[in-house]
């Protein structure tokens, strides 16, 4: 026993593994254990190695046991280190498919994309079992007839599923596993009215919950607090900080005009896509892509104004690589899973830590290497501490300087930008 509990310790040490909690498993040392410790199905690790998965990361290593066990869990890691698998895993492999129970696993998501994103992974690790895997659609959330509807596990936005319990009378009451993720997300875009009602709707007293966060603010840790009972805390790495895979560089451009020069310098010299672009608006994703569009460069553009269908053609041109540059905002961006992303660059300055975390956190994903350049202009200096201690905490170099920067004891807003474009104005006659 002392010699297993001195192995789980020294895999965690290794691989950044911070837990609190009492009496917790210990970690994966590889997937086969999920057959010899759990008993997992031949089927599902065919999947999970058809898929691509080999070695678990660092949270997949003690996460998975931790909700095997039948225990709660809260998991902080870096954007793109599979948390997805995490929550999907133990699901498929405890629940019951196709039983007249109703709906027995729920997860929450901050946003459409992700939702859709979610249920595709979770059909593809469930292929070859019956589940009955549903994606809460706007149309199945107003006329759905869920008395009849089959459903083992349900993957929805707050608002859409909090809609279909209060008009369509959805029942949750037999749920079994509720999953919030990217629960510093489902705060930051004010669902608690929502979480709220979903969680009083999911009244199983055996329900287990488990909240994946890649950072970690204290409204966060209030909800897991109010929720979960005895729950084991999972954090790899430093709390709030980025993978060390990314390596971080501060660009210093002076003004709006001199960032669109170092764009185009950075470009002539080394444009190695894809490259994921973020701007602080809807209107200067639309004035930076115009600007593009004379370079000779394959950009394109995602913002709300573009239709569900249109949104999906331009993520399906990037992923295909028939688009080098895409354009895009924080909202709109934020659970995309773009596998492969080579650099991330920062156009406009993040208007926080977090934000940062979750931008450059489309690079590096799933053990790749991965490079994020971020733009400041001297507007942006107040700000530039708050990102060079996420930096400093993912090993990376910052000036000494910047670290002398005085904290920001309250929070500022975003400097009012000049315009991107440099395009004469249409001149109606």
């Amino acid at each position: 026993m002392a010699r297993e509990i001195e192995r789980a310790s020294i895999l965690r040490k290794k691989h950044g593994i911070h837990i609190s909690g009492y009496n917790v498993p210990a970690p994966l040392e590889s997937f086969e254990e999920l057959s010899s410790r759990y008993g997992c199905k031949s089927k599902l690790l065919q999947n999970l190695s058809g898929l691509g998965f080999k070695e678990p990361t660092p949270i997949q290593r003690k996460a998975i046991p931790v909700l095997l066990s039948g225990r709660e869990c809260f998991a902080c890691a870096p954007t793109g280190s599979g948390k997805t698998l995490v929550f999907l895993f133990p699901i498929l492999m405890k629940i019951k498919p196709r039983t007249k129970d109703g709906v027995k696993a729920v997860i929450l998501c901050p946003m459409r994309e992700l939702a859709a994103q979610t249920t595709r992974e979770c059909k593809k690790l469930a292929k070859g079992r019956k589940f009955y895997i549903k994606l809460m659609t706007k149309e199945l959330s107003r006329s759905g007839d869920f008395e009849k509807m089959h459903c083992d596990i349900l993957v929805s936005t707050p608002l859409r599923l909090d809609f279909a319990l209060r008009k369509r009378k959805l029942n949750l009451s037999r749920v079994e596993y509720l999953v919030l993720d990217e629960s510093d997300k489902l705060f930051e875009l004010g669902f608690v009215e929502q979480i709220d009602s979903v969680v009083k709707a999911c009244s199983n007293p055996s329900i287990i919950c488990s909240l994946f966060s890649a950072t970690l603010p204290d409204s966060v840790e209030e909800l897991a607090r109010s929720i979960m009972h005895d729950a084991v805390r999972v954090i790899v790495g430093r709390k709030n900080s980025a993978s060390e895979l990314i390596k971080q560089k501060l660009v210093f451009a002076g003004s709006e005009k001199g960032k669109l020069l170092a764009l185009r310098q950075s470009f002539a010299e080394s444009l190695n896509p894809p490259v994921l672009l973020f701007v602080q608006s809807k209107e200067r994703a639309k004035e930076l892509y115009k600007e593009l569009a004379f370079d000779d460069i394959k950009a394109d553009v995602i913002h709300a104004d573009l239709t569900q269908q249109q949104r999906e053609d331009v993520v399906d041109n990037f992923r295909a690589g028939k688009t080098w540059v895409l354009i895009a905002t924080d909202v709109i961006s934020r659970g995309m899973d773009f596998k492969g992303i080579n650099c991330v660059i920062n156009y406009d300055f993040p208007e926080s830590a977090a934000a940062y975390i979750h931008r450059i956190g489309r690079s590096g994903r799933a053990g790749r290497t991965g490079e994020a350049i971020t733009f400041y202009t001297e507007e942006d200096k107040p700000f530039l501490r708050n990102i060079a201690n996420v930096m400093a905490a993912s090993g990376c170099e910052v000036p000494s300087w910047i670290m002398a920067l005085p904290k920001l004891k309250r929070k500022k807003h975003r400097p009012k930008r000049d315009s991107i474009s440099t395009l004469p104005e249409d001149n109606e006659e």
